[in-house]
């Protein structure tokens, strides 16, 4: 299928036409560069050529200075969200993601059950405007910075989670490409590593001085009329909009009573991530003006300064920007630093020229092992191995990009020691040769080194006899060496 360039792509639906065929793939080409290429984005006509385009405008009503370009909505979208294939590829992926159960107790597996009677009862009452929410059941997870404080989560029952799910498959095309692009969290085609690798790209061009902000209980003090803002900017469909309207209302039950939120949107929800893009945007979108470069993945982000003067006046200015949202910083959490004095992002440390993993990140991957190889359990050892696998694909697939080699290295010591010692109940270092490395190998036992993948993020200065120190680079090693299972 030939590809529309950017500028032919429609960013609006008009009433009577489908939203679900809008190109969502505007903007993404900036994760690549970040990525590997390195490249810049091509210059205007303008710069290049040291003269303004002449090129006529194109046809249309004539804005004059200080007047903002009429944004177009988007109509009749709740026929959209009920079609049965939209249904049915979000009853897909909420079968994938698992999850538990909500108020009403229906799992997954019941649902499977009999899933088509269930989406056909779903896609009538969405008809007949007869569809209600139902509370989220609320329940505590250790936070991850802390694991005494928990973390208050909002389950919502399957039925919700599919709803939610078809809203967004079609809204999310809408808004994703007018996003901004230093903007990773929960966006199709974008992850964590490509945060990562913008950050090192900054550095690499001098932004050496950071802000290291974090918004205080952004999805439990998000107020409700600055979420829908953006959202009536652009859909018209008032069916549409009371769907959004009745989750972020949704009760949450808990400790057997129901109360009704007036602000914040619970976490767990379908939407609640996209509608968190949707508002933070505007903090995107103010930064950029301002000329300041910033990474940000959902609620936590950074902004690079090259001065501490910079960096004092941009955590100022993001004040008041979050103050004008009903928002503000974690005074406590929030704080001016550097690569020299080091700082932690999406679980990574960065620390003068070397990319590592945070200290907490280790720690909770090590009582996740410890979990699953304690030797009081009814299971035998390849039963075992096989749930040590999937964690350690995921995770090495995570931080693998780092400079982990030493560390991954004495992990896979300390692990394949938890197996045997789960094998003889037992820890005694006569059982290395009782139990070989390729004997564990012949079981399935992964390595963490195996599972790492073939591209690298790292920030290295390299000194040669020539040339002499090199600025900050990002390298791409040869000879990784790579694991045999297509699921890594």
């Amino acid at each position: 299928m030939k590809q529309r360039s950017p500028d032919q792509r429609s960013t609006w639906v008009p009433a009577g036409h489908s939203a679900a065929g809008v190109d969502s793939t505007a903007g993404r080409h900036a994760c690549e560069v970040a990525l590997g290429s390195g490249g810049e984005s091509r210059p205007s006509p303008e710069s290049a050529e040291g003269a303004p385009d002449s090129r006529p405008p194109p046809p249309g009503r004539v804005l004059t200075e200080g007047q903002r370009k009429p944004v177009r909505k988007a109509h009749s979208l709740i026929d959209k969200v009920y079609r049965w294939e939209n249904l049915y590829t979000a009853w897909r992926r909420v079968r994938r993601n698992k999850g538990a159960h909500g108020l009403d107790r229906v799992t997954i597996r019941h649902f499977e059950a009999d899933w088509e009677t269930h989406l056909r009862e779903i896609q009538r009452k969405l008809m007949q405007q007869r569809y209600l929410s139902q509370p989220v059941r609320r329940v505590y997870i250790p936070k991850a910075s802390n694991p005494k404080q928990r973390r208050p989560l909002g389950i919502p029952t399957v039925a919700d989670r599919i709803v939610g799910q078809a809203l967004l498959q079609i809204l999310d095309p809408l808004f994703d490409a007018h996003l901004s692009e230093r903007s990773f969290g929960f966006r199709k085609g974008r992850k964590a590593h490509h945060a990562i690798a913008t950050v090192i790209r900054d550095a690499k061009e001098g932004y050496r001085h950071v802000v290291d902000a974090d918004i205080a209980s952004f999805f439990d003090r998000i107020d409700h009329q600055v979420v829908m803002s953006p959202v009536r900017a652009r859909i018209a469909d008032g069916r549409v909009l009371d769907l959004i309207e009745a989750f972020l209302k949704a009760g949450v039950y808990e400790q057997g009573a129901v109360h009704v939120p007036t602000e914040g949107t619970p976490q767990g929800g379908v939407i609640s991530p996209w509608l968190s893009n949707l508002v933070l945007d505007e903090l995107d979108k103010a930064l950029e003006s301002r000329g300041l470069r910033h990474v940000r993945y959902a609620d936590d982000f950074v902004v690079l300064t090259r001065t501490r003067e910079e960096a004092q006046e941009a955590l100022a200015f993001t004040k008041e920007v979050l103050g004008k949202l009903k928002l503000s910083l974690h005074e406590t959490k929030t704080r001016l630093t550097d690569f020299n004095e080091g700082f932690e992002f999406l679980g990574y440390r960065f620390r003068r020229s070397r990319l590592g993993i945070r200290s907490q990140s280790l720690d909770r991957f090590k009582n996740r092992i410890r979990s699953l190889t304690r030797r009081q359990q009814g299971r035998n050892v390849v039963a075992v191995i096989a749930d040590l696998n999937a964690v350690l694909r995921g995770w090495s697939g995570y931080f693998g990009v780092a400079e982990v080699s030493d560390v991954f290295t004495k992990l896979d010591r300390w692990i394949r020691m938890r197996v045997r010692a789960f094998r003889f109940q037992r820890r005694c270092k006569n059982d290395n040769w009782r139990l070989r490395n390729k004997r564990l190998a012949n079981w399935g036992l992964l390595s963490l080194q195996q599972c790492r993948p073939s591209y690298r993020l790292s920030l290295v200065k390299a000194q040669t006899r020539e040339s002499g120190p090199r600025p900050l680079v990002m390298r791409n090693p040869r000879g990784v060496a790579q694991c045999s299972n297509a699921a890594c």
